[in-house]
């Protein structure tokens, strides 16, 4: 059954079928043919998964993005980054990723954070000579930073598959997310003088001041939303409530940049996103329940314990595994088809849960920047009407920096394990 489940769906794929229909019917397809498990039992497994106040996090992020994008605060994040370090050379690539940065700390969503950035970044970066492939790999691998730095889908979709701390999966984002923040910087810096960049005129202490005050309100979001899941003062749902709630204030009474007219089309748009996420989720919750069935993940740890005993190993092999599987599954999809599994490895191997669900997370993430499948470098080569082979060129050392991270992450555990560990 299971061979027939992953050819099913690699020739499904193949002929280009949207991934939420190819993994819902190949799950279809080797059940119906290939097993003697009843259609019936598949539709309670859909709705238990989705029928979880963490899940109703999702839509409430996402969101979150679209009013962030609508009403005036990702401009201004752009505005104030662009006046503390525009001047540096490639400062317009620099200030993509450090936007990314903080825009991650308010929706936790990489495609709203790949989209408000790059609509307004992209265009200037291809005016100020940047070739479109690069300016779109750049935004693409900065937009991963969305799910990483907290607070995070993906690790919301952790939590509630293994009932691990959200809140401590959200810090243990945080360092790795930053460290990759820098490392692209470095690529970015280091790309604009290949390139023959010029910098950029920098901004006087009063225009970095005034530039401050404008993203105050802007810039205070992810302190109340982190800030209130560390405490404890709310949930990871409820900091979706309270980031919809900031942002919406913000933007109407503070910025006054959105209406009460517009709620409609961001509304729509946000909910146009979230049935695609959860359409996802749903398929990809089956797919997972039956590998769960024909006891997927206990032959695997019985392979890997046949192959070699040692946990560096293992890493690496887990760290190669999802990277290809990135290439091919969205996100999202291979979060819930695959963390249930990956989870009974980290268990067995003696991997510290925290570390290893930041690994996994980070490697599922890195897929939306990653041909054929990548979702990310797609909506940026949209933005910038650059092709795949334009971008594909620039974006191995960006991906190669993240890469490294990844391993640093794998074989040093405090870089996760830190912050975590200091809340109870």
């Amino acid at each position: 059954m299971l061979v027939a489940l992953f050819i099913s769906l690699l020739v499904l794929l193949c002929i280009r079928v949207p991934i939420a229909f190819a993994i819902g019917l190949s799950s279809l397809f080797s059940i119906f043919f290939f097993s003697d498990i009843p259609l019936s039992l598949l539709i309670p497994r859909i709705f238990n998964t989705l029928n979880s106040s963490t899940f109703l996090a999702i839509p409430l992020f996402m969101l979150a993005g679209v009013i962030m994008e609508s009403g005036g605060i990702s401009a201004r994040l752009i505005r104030f980054s662009s006046s503390l370090i525009g001047h540096i050379r490639g400062g317009l690539g620099h200030v993509t990723v450090l936007t990314s940065m903080a825009f991650a700390g308010i929706s936790g969503s990489a495609s709203a954070d790949t989209s408000a950035v790059g609509s307004v970044l992209i265009p200037s970066m291809v005016k100020k000579g940047y070739p479109k492939g690069y300016a779109a790999a750049l935004t693409a691998c900065a937009g991963s930073l969305g799910p990483i730095i907290p607070p995070s889908i993906i690790m919301i979709i952790y939590g509630s598959l293994t009932g691990l701390s959200i809140g401590k999966l959200f810090l243990a984002g945080a360092i790795p997310g930053i460290l990759i923040g820098l490392g692209l910087m470095i690529i970015n810096y280091l790309s604009a003088k290949k390139l023959g960049l010029e910098k950029s005129e920098r901004a006087s202490l009063k225009e970095v001041w005034k530039s401050f005050l404008t993203a105050f309100w802007a810039l205070m979001a992810p302190v109340i939303i982190i800030g209130g899941i560390v405490t404890g003062t709310f949930t990871a749902t409820e900091s979706g409530v309270i980031a919809v709630l900031y942002c919406f204030l913000i933007s109407t009474f503070v910025y006054k940049e959105m209406k009460v007219r517009d709620l409609g089309e961001i509304f729509t748009k946000a909910l146009n996103t979230t049935v695609m996420v959860m359409f996802i989720a749903a398929t990809a919750s089956a797919f997972g329940w039956i590998l769960a069935n024909e006891q997927f993940p206990i032959k695997v740890v019985n392979m890997l314990s046949a192959l070699t005993e040692s946990k560096h190993i293992v890493i690496l092999i887990i760290i190669a595994f999802l990277l290809f599987i990135g290439c091919f599954l969205e996100t999202i999809a291979a979060a819930i088809i695959f963390v249930p599994v990956l989870s009974v490895l980290a268990v067995d191997f003696g991997f510290d849960p925290i570390q290893f669900a930041t690994v996994v997370a980070i490697c599922l993430i890195i897929g939306g920047i990653t041909p054929p499948i990548g979702v990310l470098l797609f909506i940026t080569n949209g933005i910038a009407k650059a092709n795949i082979n334009e971008s594909i060129k620039y974006l191995w050392p960006f991906f190669g920096m993240i890469l490294f991270v990844i391993l640093l992450v794998a074989y040093v555990p405090f870089l996760s394990t830190l912050l975590p560990s200091l809340v109870k």
